[in-house]
């Protein structure tokens, strides 16, 4: 009998919470304002933070608190945020906003845990600089170019990048990382 690796484990929570975060932000597009602010808030507490925990776990570490997962969503809201600002916008106009909610939680949904499942295979500890190259390069191999596509990634993708850091030391993590991104601008 084969196990699924880690990493596998990491691609299904993502799939499915961003099945769901799909389902409900997209519902919320469809009302409009004041609906879809409720459920940009409401995203952290039923799907980010388990999420986050739930990738935590299949590597045998500690919960996290919501404090910790808002250090972490701080740390990137630049580069993860500012890809999808324009999609809020537009997501809170009634029926309209639908496709373009949709879109946006896929993305913001799949780079988040992305991001956890290479935090989570480094160590127990998160270290900020960890963070923001990490998802600077999440942003770069995932781009969101169009504001009704964002194209899931594959699992062979998901599965290197998070195995590449498994283990590994922050300065480590940084390098492979910043080595990996510089491959990708080339």
């Amino acid at each position: 009998m084969m196990t699924e690796c880690n990493e596998a484990k990491v691609y299904d929570i993502i799939a499915k919470k961003a099945s769901s975060n799909v389902f409900v932000q997209g519902l919320t597009g469809w009302m409009g304002f004041p609906f879809t602010l409720f459920a940009d808030a409401a995203v952290f507490f039923t799907h980010y933070g388990p999420m986050l925990n739930e990738i935590r776990a299949v590597y045998g570490r500690a919960p996290l608190s919501a404090e910790c997962l808002g250090a972490i969503i701080k740390g990137c809201k630049d580069e993860v945020i500012s890809d999808i600002v324009i999609d809020k916008v537009i997501g809170n106009i009634p029926v309209i906003g639908l496709p373009a909610n949709m879109i946006a939680a896929k993305a913001m949904t799949w780079r988040l845990g992305i991001l956890f499942g290479m935090l989570a295979a480094r160590g127990e500890e998160i270290n900020q600089e960890n963070v923001n190259h990490a998802i600077v390069l999440i942003r770069n191999i995932f781009p969101q170019r169009d504001s009704l596509f964002f194209k899931k990634p594959s699992v062979t993708t998901v599965e290197k990048l998070i195995r590449c850091v498994e283990g590994e030391t922050f300065d480590v993590f940084d390098a492979k990382v910043n080595r990996i991104l510089d491959a990708v601008n080339e």
